[in-house]
């Protein structure tokens, strides 16, 4: 052991005695804290981007890890003027522990450094010390253990590869090891159960979603991966003293062998947790691929979809202490259309076993095969019959799609306090047998189906009580109760009904009668974008009679798998980058005042319905009383898309320039000092709904105004003004 430490020693004073070696960890300290201070529009974007950040820091800072580890080994041991030094009575596992050691000190300056700077700015943007602590964590254990695999990978290869072409193997080996894996094999090939190789985990754990769910979601394949990572570091070690024993005659030969052979076990030993994690997730997604019923996006686009009414739908959605969901649902169906028919076809999730199915309280027999589930009816339904069905049903859901960059994802997913569970993958009955998923045709992998078929769901009445949750759940229906169980969602729905759960926070204002949820990163964000929405409100409430909010809730969550409308049931989705604030503030309060204009692209002549035009003059006194722009800077273009139908229509859609016209007769009139009346006309258009609905919804809902209708009540209106 003395021997050992006077060698650690004598390491230590090779790192820690070279100046330039010493200086290294503080350029890399300043870079980064640096990096990081400097982050462009860090308080809305700060998580993304000190991920990339650090991400690429660390990438730089294993290609030194690689030169030292080669010259670490090339200074003696390989080097043909200290070949003396095999005489010493000193073992080799002794002289490449000790410089193993040493250099792990000494790249752990690194890995402290880079959590410092983390968590110094971190702290500066007022998130909960413990999300903090949770990520500096992270990119602490992912730094170290990135440095002691790339470490002995490089002193491996010095010690295989004696003259100085192992400098250009090294970097070949850096290069592979980063930026040639993550392209080609990862992202191009999908091996993705290779990624584990991948010197730097924080290239292939930092999808889009990382701050929502990311590393929390894929915690176990982490762990997994890092005790394969150590076993397979010690593999490599092993491997080195190995062959350099074979260069002298040692009386422990055999033991070393035995050595050998034990590192190469451990590491095959701790390699099989972390394929049979890439094995559940695979044996899934190939059940799917290879099912007939899962079809090519180009059959889906063709495929119509036979729906049915449901009236109502009453859910019990449990979560069991391992992740299991535990459901029960009733649903209420008019015969109606169904009239005759002897079966009900629907869609539900293959991942859950279905242990009861009753109908009218009658058990009855059902085919459940891939997503279609078929019910028998004990006799066929009559006109004024309405059928009530009862089905319980478990299962799973972790639903991976091998998609995604480097990084794959899912489609849905409940683990712990993270959960995203869509309605389009079917976790709760939907009327009629609609696809669930699509097959890529060029490649193995698979898509949300509803992407591409545009399918709409019956109106339905929603009653959904939870239980079971480890944090509090999200949803684009209702919160009717908060009970000791969890909580209890209700409401009318078109949409597929979803629930998000996670390391939330909610953001309110005063002024705004709307919520927000978002993740502690872009909690500062979302203070900023509600203060500029706040403003905008303060004024449509000081003027618009009854104004009636068409949303009440945001969720302002990163991500990529979406696959929603942006606004449905008066909740707004924004999964996108919140970066300009201004600009997403408008697109909000636009939604919240106007609601949707999804059916505009079927309004096929302006002078039939100028809804559009009379949404964007909504806008347009907004920028002219509230901004002071004046009606030359709105028509150069100052108010943006939002006056884009009144200034830039295309000629088809708008043949007679009615949105100039309107815009002219508004200016002129404001220009006047009427803006009173001007309010007032649009007040009476507001009342009759602005909404524009696509044509699947357009039933009951508000109707065209055509131009002659604008054009009479603002004469009546004017005259008014002029006659009093």
């Amino acid at each position: 052991m003395n021997k050992w430490r006077r060698l650690f020693q004598f390491e230590l004073r090779m790192l820690f005695g070279n100046r330039w070696l010493l200086g290294l960890p503080l350029v890399f300290g300043l870079l980064v804290f640096w990096n990081l201070e400097r982050l462009p529009g860090r308080e809305i974007l700060f998580f993304q981007r000190s991920y990339t950040s650090l991400t690429l820091l660390h990438t730089m800072s294993l290609g030194l890890t690689m030169l030292l580890g080669v010259l670490t080994i090339r200074r003696d041991i390989r080097r043909t003027s200290y070949e003396w030094n095999g005489a010493l009575p000193v073992s080799y596992m002794s002289r490449i522990s000790a410089k193993y050691m040493a250099g792990v000190l000494y790249f752990t300056i690194f890995s402290v450094l880079a959590g410092a700077a983390f968590v110094w700015n971190s702290a500066r943007m007022d998130v909960a010390f413990t999300i903090t602590r949770e990520f500096a964590v992270y990119y602490l254990l992912t730094f170290e253990v990135s440095y002691l695999v790339t470490l002995a990978l490089a002193m491996l290869l010095a010690i295989c590869i004696a003259n100085r072409a192992v400098y250009l193997i090294a970097f070949c080996a850096w290069m592979f090891g980063t930026f040639f894996l993550d392209m080609f094999l990862l992202d191009r090939n999908k091996w993705y159960v290779l990624r584990t190789f991948h010197l730097n985990q924080l290239f292939v754990t930092g999808d889009s979603d990382a701050e929502t769910w990311g590393i929390r979601l894929i915690a176990d394949e982490l762990a997994a991966s890092r005790w394969f990572v150590l076993a397979f570091t010690l593999l490599l070690l092993t491997a080195g003293v190995l062959l350099l024993n074979r260069l002298r005659p040692t009386a422990f030969r055999r033991s070393n062998w035995v050595a050998g052979g034990l590192a190469l076990l451990l590491a095959a030993g701790a390699f099989i947790p972390y394929l049979s994690i890439w094995g559940e997730r695979y044996a899934g997604l190939h059940e799917k691929l290879r099912d007939p019923a899962v079809k090519t996006v180009e059959a889906i686009q063709d495929q119509k979809v036979e729906t049915f009414q449901i009236e109502r739908y009453d859910i019990h959605l449990q979560r069991e202490s391992d992740d299991r969901l535990k459901i029960k649902t009733a649903l209420q169906i008019p015969a109606g259309q169904l009239t005759g028919r002897g079966e009900l076809l629907f869609t539900l999730n293959r991942t859950f076993h279905i242990e009861r199915l009753a109908v009218s309280g009658s058990p009855v027999p059902f085919t459940h095969e891939g997503e279609k589930l078929t019910v028998q009816l004990s006799a066929p339904l009559t006109a004024d019959e309405t059928v009530q069905v009862e089905m319980e049903y478990t299962g799973k859901v972790m639903d991976y799609v091998a998609q995604n960059y480097t990084e794959g994802s899912y489609l849905a997913f409940v683990k712990g306090e993270n959960v995203f569970l869509p309605g389009y993958v079917a976790w709760y009955p939907l009327p009629g047998d609609f696809p669930v998923y699509m097959k890529n045709s060029y490649e193995d992998s698979l898509q949300v189906a509803a992407d591409y078929g545009g399918w709409r769901l019956p109106p339905a009445h929603f009653r959904i009580s939870t239980s079971g949750f480890a944090s509090k759940l999200y949803g684009n229906l209702e919160q009717k109760e908060q009970t000791r169980e969890g909580q209890v969602f209700e409401g009318k729905s078109t949409a597929f009904v979803r629930f998000y759960s996670g390391e939330f926070e909610e953001v309110s204002d005063p002024k705004l009668p709307v919520r927000l949820v978002t993740t502690p990163y872009d909690v500062k964000t979302a203070e900023k974008l509600l203060e500029e929405w706040a403003g905008e409100y303060v004024y449509f409430a000081g003027w618009v009679n009854h104004l009636d909010p068409k949303l009440d809730q945001v969720l302002m969550l990163s991500m990529n798998n979406n696959h929603s409308l942006e606004m449905e049931n008066k909740t707004y989705y924004l999964i996108w980058l919140v970066s300009e604030v201004e600009y997403f503030a408008d697109q909000l309060m636009n939604s919240m005042l106007l609601g949707t204009s999804e059916g505009q692209m079927d309004i096929l002549k302006a002078s039939e319905d100028v809804r559009p035009q009379l949404r964007a003059l909504m806008w347009y006194m907004y920028y002219r009383e509230y901004k002071g722009y004046t009606a030359d800077d709105l028509k150069q273009g100052s108010g943006g898309g939002l006056l884009y139908n009144l200034f830039d229509p295309s000629e088809d859609a708008d043949p007679d320039h009615v949105g100039l016209r309107m815009a002219a007769q508004v200016a002129g009139a404001l220009d006047e000092g009427k803006n009173k009346q001007v309010k007032e006309v649009l007040n009476h258009f507001y009342a009759l709904g602005l909404e524009i609905p696509n044509q699947a919804d357009a039933e009951g809902g508000p109707r065209p105004i055509p131009y002659d209708e604008w054009e009479r009540e603002w004469k009546r209106v004017m005259h008014d003004a002029v006659a009093n």
